[in-house]
């Protein structure tokens, strides 16, 4: 009986598809359920901020050197030797010295700086004796940079002892403002390059 009844439907379909008939009847309204595609705006906004894009001159953070987790994790150079820290640790220093010169900071933080310079240059003087790297261009430079900023300093002191008892003939003359201010100057650019070089090598 079964049988008989599903073949009874089969057959009725089958009549309805070959005579083009179709189902008529209502269907339900499916309006309310698609509204949000005809309210959704065509051109959608971009999810990041894109105002800079072409900025000829776009403002880049500053490299956070004095965050060991970005040496550490972000930078990843070679890979994270202890040599890159150290050097970026002395890349501060030779920063504030910089800054000092540019706004004619007193003898006294002057020297402070030029201290702390050959302080850490003695300690990689002392830690990479033994290893490759103390041939390497930046380690040569920081050495260099640290015996100027130790002449400079000296010089600095005495002439303020000095130039009370010397006129500025003969062997005063080198203790005079002009003279040191020289010095100051040729130290600069060296301070300039000693940076740029340590900063590509880390």
């Amino acid at each position: 009986m079964k049988k008989f009844i599903s073949k009874s439907i089969l057959f009725l379909f089958g009549v309805l598809i070959c005579s083009g008939s179709g189902y008529k009847g209502s269907l339900p309204d499916i309006n309310g359920q698609f509204e949000y595609v005809r309210n959704t705006p065509q051109k959608t906004k971009p999810v990041f901020n894109t105002s800079g894009v072409n900025n000829p001159n776009p403002r880049y953070k500053k490299i956070p050197r004095e965050n060991p987790q970005y040496i550490d994790i972000i930078l990843k150079k070679d890979k994270t030797s202890p040599y890159i820290n150290d050097l970026n640790d002395v890349i501060l220093i030779l920063e504030k010295m910089q800054k000092c010169i540019d706004t004619n900071g007193s003898v006294q933080k002057f020297n402070a700086i030029a201290s702390s310079i050959i302080d850490h240059a003695d300690f990689m003087a002392e830690k990479y004796a033994q290893r490759p790297e103390r041939y390497y261009i930046s380690f040569s430079k920081l050495q260099d940079i640290a015996a100027q900023a130790r002449s400079i300093a000296t010089l600095r002191c005495e002439s303020q002892v000095y130039i009370k008892y010397l006129t500025y003939q003969g062997e005063g003359q080198v203790y005079s403002k002009d003279s040191i201010n020289r010095q100051i100057e040729l130290f600069r650019e060296q301070l300039n390059i000693t940076i740029r070089i340590l900063k590509d090598s880390t």
